[in-house]
């Protein structure tokens, strides 16, 4: 990870900007000779210490000795907070003491942050401004609920976790939560309301008034709050996305989260869409959905480079950006695979006629076992055929509800000649078929 991108969630709980400003002043003060500002290392290192990262804990990430950060700190920023919170200088013998002194000094932000040091740490962001300009128009207006929807691999919490970092200071409070290990919601409920303001106290342990008190928070509250993996808890083998016997009482969470007025703003991260994930595509309307699609050729290049695949091989690479649909994950796989295996050759790849391999089937073995059987068929006679079939032709009680859903997940396509599969899932389903 970048240095400047570390400790990233200390902007949740401190005031960096005036902070880093203030800070930047008392550096002067104390070394007029230097380049004003503080540099990045400084930041950084000042950010881990705000999140209770030691100096060798702050060191281990940035990837340096111990000492050189000991030795930095303690020529730099500690004699800036000494300066800077009006302490004699060398006064300052702790590490610990630069949250403690800063926080009295009101450098701490009154914003809630649960689990935000939590966030994944997923690979860089490629591309996706036109997504993430329209989610943050729909956050800054009056919507109040957004589901990024699409399949594995195509970068939904990257782009969730990108929109929460650049939302993050126009809130009141910002929640994380996973359900990627499909949590109670009772554990849930009760881990946030533990650390709300203290006045968020639900009438007993029970789900439903852990979420009554939830909703009166968040209508008196400006909050974010962003639910990644919904799949996790949702049943395998349905076509309208129920959720498992254990996970049930989520429907309630979400339909409360929204169809219930509040001036809070909801960000659902899925593979799936259901119900509660329906949205509306009209303009102003407080529940929305994104479908998160593949890279564009440009986008999906500065992939293919930064995984240093060799000039040499570009006129092959929109072939094989078209292969994998664009999507991140897959590209990021191949271009591994070809680097090791193929010498960076992707013609020499291509050529072979395999797109299905590896991490690439697991990611395709994780969406096939969760379809219905309805699915499952429609896909198997889909991939029987050469060309594509028109709506028609494909034999099933359910097959409108089934393509709907297939078309959702993004394992078929369609065109004025009708349905198809793409191509990694057309070879990963002609291996099954019998």
């Amino acid at each position: 990870m970048a240095t400047e991108q570390l400790f990233e969630q200390a902007a949740a709980q401190w005031n960096l900007a005036r902070l880093y400003e203030d800070l930047a002043k008392a550096k002067h003060e104390l070394m007029p000779h230097k380049q004003y500002g503080l540099t990045d290392s400084e930041k950084t290192r000042l950010r881990g210490l705000l999140l209770g990262n030691s100096p060798a804990e702050i060191a281990t990430q940035q990837i340096i000795e111990t000492r050189t950060v000991e030795v930095a700190l303690s020529q730099g920023l500690y004699r800036y907070v000494e300066r800077l919170t009006g302490r004699d200088r060398n006064a300052l013998e702790n590490w610990r003491d630069v949250a403690e002194w800063l926080e009295i000094a009101g450098y701490r932000t009154t914003q809630v942050a649960i689990n935000w040091d939590q966030m994944p740490d997923v690979a860089a962001l490629y591309g996706r401004q036109v997504e993430l300009d329209q989610l943050k128009q729909w956050l800054a207006g009056t919507c109040r609920f957004v589901s990024i929807i699409g399949p594995a691999g195509m970068g939904k919490t990257s782009l969730a976790i990108t929109l929460a970092k650049a939302m993050q200071t126009q809130f009141d409070g910002v929640i994380w939560q996973s359900l990627r290990y499909q949590p109670a919601l009772e554990n849930v409920l009760g881990q946030w309301l533990s650390e709300l303001p203290n006045d968020v106290i639900p009438h007993s342990d029970e789900w439903y008034d852990q979420l009554t008190a939830l909703m009166t928070y968040l209508r008196e509250h400006r909050c974010l709050v962003v639910i990644d993996n919904l799949e996790s808890i949702l049943t395998s083998g349905s076509l309208v996305g129920d959720y498992e016997p254990n996970h049930a009482n989520y429907r309630e969470l979400l339909k409360q989260l929204g169809e219930q007025p509040h001036q809070s703003c909801i960000v659902v991260t899925s593979r799936e869409r259901n119900r509660e994930l329906a949205g509306s595509r009209a303009a102003n309307s407080p529940v929305r959905y994104l479908e998160l699609g593949g890279l564009n050729y440009q986008d999906a290049a500065q992939i293919l480079v930064a995984e240093r695949l060799p000039d040499s091989g570009k006129p092959h690479w929109k072939r094989l950006i078209t292969q994998y649909r664009g999507n991140p994950l897959m590209l990021r796989i191949v271009a591994m695979t070809i680097q090791e295996l193929f010498d960076g050759d992707v013609y020499r790849f291509l050529d072979r006629g395999i797109t299905m391999f590896g991490d690439i089937k697991y990611l395709i073995d994780q969406q096939y076992e969760r379809l219905s059987d309805a699915e499952q068929e429609i896909l198997c006679q889909l991939a029987a055929q050469a060309e594509p079939i028109p709506i028609e032709e494909v034999e099933h009680p359910r097959c409108l509800a089934a393509i709907s859903a297939l078309l959702g997940k993004s394992l078929i396509e369609k065109s004025a000649a009708g349905f198809t599969l793409i191509p990694v899932v057309m070879e990963y389903v002609r291996d099954h078929l019998p």
